[in-house]
């Protein structure tokens, strides 16, 4: 009787139950993410599912019910707006890495910003942050004679890097991260600066495995990892 107590104790234990966490993730954070979960579920033996797409279309799907424990957004208003409105767990929000936009394919950003000849591919500025961030950047007045250029709004900002990739268009403007070193910098002063959040959701308040998580994702071992990647600390 003791030994089936014990083995019920052991396998109750937090430290040995394998709990699943479910992200939500902005496209532009993917790629670091997926290296982030499997350091994660190494060390604490838990497991991850992750899904990706633009923030907006995140947004919905929690609004509308999607499953998630945790959200890593690509803006700041987005987990605010889900605490005010119950979805997100109050007091558990916080910034988890700044971003910077590139322009892919230009050795010299503002000429070829200016030159009407040159297609770009931006992400959806409806649904996507840093589509909003490159539309800021394409409204400055010095980039007005080139409005009539052929403008592609890709659904979010890993669709903008690949119709760069694709040779569909002759540049993107797409988040740091994404530049694998390639394209110039944009200067910061040209946007809004793109401060991302993440926030514990409501579905998840209860599971040990996120609340293990989110304490993973301040430690120092991810920030490092999120500086490699190409993003900023957060200020």
């Amino acid at each position: 009787m003791r030994a089936v107590i014990l083995v019920f104790l052991l396998l109750s234990s937090p430290l040995l139950r394998a709990d699943l966490v479910r992200i939500a993730t902005a496209s532009n954070f993917k790629s670091t993410l997926i290296e982030i979960n499997a350091l994660f579920e190494a060390r604490y033996g838990h497991k991850t599912l992750l899904s990706s797409a633009s923030t907006g279309t995140l947004y919905n799907q929690i609004k509308y019910g999607a499953p998630f424990d945790v959200f890593f957004a690509a803006d700041s208003a987005s987990p605010l707006k889900l605490e005010q409105s119950g979805f997100g767990v109050a007091g558990q929000r916080f910034c988890y890495a700044r971003g910077s936009l590139v322009l892919l394919g230009s050795k010299n950003s503002a000429a070829d910003l200016a030159n009407p000849r040159l297609s770009l591919a931006i992400a959806n500025p409806n649904t996507a942050p840093y589509g909003r961030a490159a539309l800021e950047v394409l409204h400055r007045p010095e980039f007005s004679g080139a409005a009539s250029r052929k403008l592609v709004r890709a659904n979010n900002a890993i669709q903008a890097y690949q119709h760069w990739h694709s040779s569909t268009v002759r540049l993107a403007l797409v988040p740091l991260s994404l530049s694998a070193g390639q394209g110039t910098d944009i200067p910061p002063d040209w946007y809004t600066p793109i401060e991302q959040h993440v926030i514990a959701l409501r579905r998840g308040q209860d599971n040990p495995a996120a609340r293990a998580y989110l304490r993973w994702i301040r430690s120092e071992k991810v920030r490092a990892l999120i500086d490699n990647a190409g993003y900023g600390a957060c200020l």
